[in-house]
């Protein structure tokens, strides 16, 4: 069913980060920073960009497109960009070049646009494009000054972009089929078309554990392939800012008074009467509210949280005015912080997220912490939200097919009767039976015959970094394992280039210091570079201690690169003023002690790095003015690559169990009598909860079978299916099953009546008899 295609498709991508190593600039405007921009060219938001100052001086502004979507077969028919930005002057004196175009790495694709002091979207001439040149694009803002108003401030917006490619792909398409025989029980997709080399997946719906069915792709059974997964639920609850709700004020300035207006219930509920705060010249005060969840399922797994709050700032031209909102619980920051003095005074909706999403004990103390300065502000109203997931009793199965190249017909049937493999009966064989949790193994779980004195090589694919249980006939063999753990490492770049002060070694304690200690507005700044082959949790330990609310420990945000600069923050602010959003934490006033405190990143597998930087702008010395940190641990959260384990000359049968995460999971052990074969046989594992099912194969149908479950006398639930082998001898086999396992079970099969099997080769194969007559003179 095969069939050659051509399909034409187009992607649409916007700007996904900016190209930081080949632009050049003087700052970017307070206000307005480089993450603003990213998306298409309809967007409203912008980054302000201040051009290099000086006669003839040069300004690049580049910003990155991702097309890694691009299939790596498809030809490029044709390639289209618009991008909206504007220059806040049009005197050709001062500005003499103001285009932009589109760039593969630094070398220009197609003509150049101007850009004009209006924000209207430019649609870019691009020319013709390869795949190769693609995975390099890039649009970019050229600017060069005049020789008038050299020293004046001018400044690029760019608004965003939007990169529209399409593409054709030839090849081969196969059909993947997919049906059930079993009533109530759905396979999907039914029928769907694969390029060849693409992957495809074919999801079942049951409540069952499947113990009663096999699923077969081109008439190979695949059903120890299939990869369970759970049908989790969702929900939201939300919490509004309700009148009068303040839970707490303090303040650092003498005489701080304030008074408090009428405040809007949520966010869409705003009042015109709101809480004013003021104060003498450098007056912070400290206000939170209530905006707890006490009310959220114990078993639910948190996949959002955030808020949306109305506000303003009073006024924004005072150094010290300013009014700020984040959300808190205890003494943990759980989102970054709205600043009004940088959004202006009138009131406006932002919202806070938590990008690490905090613990349900965390949201059971989760405040809206507001902090304002000589002039203040308002919060109107505001509205938590919560999301979260529960993982619900039933689940549904997935069969993958990777790297498609046939046609593919896959069947779930009841399950037949148990045919064994065929043996030669001149040679030995042992069973291997392997059992899996949270992994896929090669050959798959449950049992197969191999011939004594073979190698044979299991691997063992993990979904769970977490290697639990690692057995071979019940003896450990964790150590005998080869790969699987993943490879996590990290180097420190001690000064980053531009910084004046870097960060020493200190080899007896294992903390990098700071060597700007006594120098007034410097900055010592480090580089944490890491090469992950997993998701991991870092874990650092940091000693913050100078001048209170003038030094700071900084913590940057991850692949994000921060100023070498040491003033880069208001003096009279309670924490660094951080307008580009570059830190991930920064050590406040508080902070500043002899306390070992702890913070932790969440990264994704890849090379990624962390600046971290000790500002200080003042002089003089507290304690040991420094900041101090060190990495104490890095966890992998997410698997690395496969384990091997290689048994080598198989002179018995072997049991393997291979057990990741932490999960609750329960023995079955089955072992027989002489007379027949069992699948599985010897030891496997199950989760709470799931199904089993084992078949007993006795080599003479005629045999009585009885069977035990944790010495309970259990034949009367065996269920006797009769058919042919390949060969077209009688078969029998006798299936036992167990369903919602909760404790471990030991069965024990006994055959009785069983006789000698006789094996006779007839036309190069091999058949058994149970009987044979031999007739003696003629009787």
């Amino acid at each position: 069913m095969s069939r050659p295609v051509s399909i034409q498709d187009s992607i649409e991508v916007f700007p996904t980060s900016f190209d930081d190593t080949n632009s050049s600039y003087a700052s970017v405007a307070s206000g307005y920073p480089i993450t603003n921009g990213y998306d298409d060219s309809s967007s409203t938001s912008q980054a302000r960009f201040n051009i290099t100052t000086g006669s003839n001086a040069v300004t690049w502004i580049y910003y990155n497109f991702d097309c890694s979507a691009i299939p790596a077969e498809a030809t490029i028919n044709s390639v289209s960009c618009s991008v909206k930005a504007s220059i806040n002057t049009t005197n050709s004196s001062r500005i003499t070049t103001r285009t932009a175009a589109m760039y593969t790495g630094t070398t220009r694709k197609g003509n150049t646009s101007t850009v004009a002091n209006s924000t209207t979207a430019l649609n870019l001439s691009v020319g013709s494009w390869t795949l190769s040149e693609l995975q390099d694009a890039k649009v970019g803002i050229h600017i060069v000054r005049g020789t008038s108003n050299t020293t004046s401030t001018y400044y690029v917006s760019f608004y965003g972009a939007t990169l529209t490619v399409n593409y054709t792909i030839s090849g081969t398409e196969y059909a993947v089929a997919a049906s059930s025989n079993i009533q109530g029980i759905t396979v999907t997709p039914d029928t769907q078309w694969v390029l060849e080399g693409n992957d495809a997946q074919k999801i079942i719906f049951d409540t069952d554990d499947l113990v009663d069915y096999v699923v077969t792709d081109n008439d190979v059974d695949v059903t120890n392939l299939l990869i369970r997964e759970s049908d989790s639920t969702s929900g939201n609850l939300n919490r509004v800012l309700g009148s009068y709700t303040l839970v707490s004020g303090s303040f650092n300035g003498s005489g701080a008074t304030y008074f408090q207006g009428l405040v809007g219930k949520g966010v869409d509920n705003t009042q015109t009467t709101s809480n004013y705060y003021s104060g003498g010249n450098g007056t912070i005060a400290v206000f939170t509210y209530d905006m707890s969840f006490t009310n959220i399922p114990s078993n639910a797994t948190i996949t959002r949280v955030y808020c949306e709050v109305n506000g303003h700032a009073e006024s924004t031209s005072n150094s010290n005015s300013y009014m700020c909102a984040q959300l808190i619980s205890g003494s943990t920051d759980l989102s970054t912080e709205i600043n009004w003095k940088n959004i202006g005074t009138s009131n406006s909706t932002h919202t806070l997220e938590c990008t690490t999403l905090p613990t349900i004990s965390q949201l059971k103390n989760m405040k809206l912490q507001c902090r304002l300065g000589y002039y203040g502000g308002a919060i109107n109203g505001a509205t938590a939200y919560v999301e979260y997931a529960i993982e619900s009793s039933t689940y549904h199965y997935t069969y993958t097919l990777e790297n498609v190249t046939a046609d593919h017909v896959i069947l779930l049937d009841e399950a037949g009767i148990y045919i064994p493999p065929e043996e030669d009966p001149e040679k030995t064989y042992y069973s291997l039976t392997i059992s899996s949790i949270n992994a896929v193994t090669d050959p798959p779980s449950g049992t197969t015959r191999v011939e004594a004195g073979t190698t044979n090589v299991i691997t063992i694919t993990p979904s769970d970094p977490q290697l639990t249980l690692a057995l071979d006939n019940g003896v450990d063999i964790t150590n005998q394992l080869v790969g699987g753990v993943p490879t996590n490492t990290y180097t420190v770049t001690e000064k980053v280039s531009g910084a004046s002060y870097g960060f020493d070694l200190n080899s007896s304690t294992g903390y990098y210091v700071s060597t700007n200690n006594g120098v007034g507005s410097s900055a010592s700044v480090c580089r944490v570079n890491f090469n992950l082959e997993s998701d991991v949790l870092v874990t650092i330990q940091y000693i913050n201690q100078g001048e209170s609310q003038a030094d700071y420990g900084m913590f940057g945000k991850i692949d994000t690169t921060v100023t070498t600069t040491g003033n880069t923050y208001e003096s009279s602010s309670a924490s660094p003023d951080d307008p580009q959003n570059y830190y991930y934490m920064c050590a406040s006033a508080s902070d500043s002690s002899t306390t070992v405190k702890t913070l932790t990143y969440e990264i994704s597998a890849g090379e990624h790095y962390i600046d971290i930087k000790y500002a200080k702008d003042q002089a003089s010395d507290s304690g040991n003015d420094s900041l101090q940190w060190k990495i104490t641990n890095i966890e992998a959260t997410s698997a690395g690559g496969d384990y091997t384990y290689t048994l080598t000359n198989i002179s018995e049968k072997h049991s393997l169990i291979f057990v990741f995460g932490d999960v609750t999971f329960y023995y079955i052990t089955s072992s027989t009598t002489p007379g027949a074969r069992i699948y599985p046989d010897g030891q496997q594992v199950k989760l709470a909860g799931d199904g089993y099912r084992i078949s007993i194969v006795p080599d003479n149908v005629n045999a009585v079978v009885s069977i035990t479950d944790n010495n309970v006398n259990k034949t009367n639930e065996l269920e006797r299916e009769d058919g042919t082998d390949k060969s077209g001898n009688p078969i029998v086999n006798y299936v036992y099953k167990l369903t919602d396992i909760q404790a471990a079970h030991t069965l024990q099969i006994t055959i009785g009546g069983a006789s000698v099997q006789i094996y006779i080769k007839e036309n190069d194969s091999w058949r058994t008899y149970s009987k044979v007559y031999l007739k003696v003179n003629g009787a």
